[in-house]
């Protein structure tokens, strides 16, 4: 792990909150690929199940990625934006969405957890994926590799690949499947681990 910025949490959270909280991206327009395969990753987790499962998303920002899956499953999500919190709710409205930041909520057991560009976001990761990991019976991670730092200024830290194997093992998790791909960064990864 490699910091990018000398950043407080206080000045993160600022960050987000630029423009009044307005700021929203809409990843499904934006990063297409990139939803595509976090939905395809949670789909593989869904089609064992036969009652509905409890998915969470830290940073779900417009609500691209879980929901998609809020018509037949209890979605949660969580972000700190106001605009994209008020956007999730008009796009997904099956979809349970709080406004505020993700490190002080209470980490809550779930079928799925949801962590794809926001790991590199916050500034205390590692508590985080300590405190939800264990939670959870299976996890989608994803973000960038070897990050120049001059590419997202919202971005405190930089990983490589042992640090992306290491938030499985922080979780109890087996990695089942890794997918590396580049855009918008150099390189991006993604994966889905399972409860070991």
């Amino acid at each position: 792990m490699k910091r990018l910025t000398e950043m407080s949490h206080e000045q993160v959270i600022a960050y987000n909150l630029r423009d009044g909280g307005t700021a929203v991206t809409f990843f499904a327009e934006a990063q297409t690929y990139r939803v595509q395969k976090a939905r395809w990753f949670i789909q593989a987790v869904l089609n064992a199940y036969s009652t509905r499962a409890v998915i969470w998303e830290p940073g779900c920002s417009s609500g691209d990625i879980s929901g998609h899956f809020a018509n037949h499953h209890d979605v949660h999500g969580i972000d700190v934006v106001p605009a994209a919190v008020e956007a999730t709710k008009r796009r997904w409205p099956g979809m349970h969405v709080y406004q505020g930041q993700a490190e002080q909520f209470e980490p809550v057991a779930c079928d799925i957890l949801v962590l794809c560009e926001f790991l590199e976001h916050i500034t205390e990761p590692v508590e985080f994926v300590q405190r939800w990991l264990p939670l959870a019976k299976n996890v989608v991670i994803g973000h960038p590799l070897n990050d120049p730092g001059n590419m997202e200024p919202g971005h405190v830290w930089c990983y490589d690949y042992a640090d992306y194997l290491h938030w499985y093992e922080l979780g109890g998790h087996r990695m089942v499947e890794t997918h590396l791909f580049s855009g918008p960064f150099p390189e991006m990864v993604m994966g889905l681990g399972v409860r070991a």
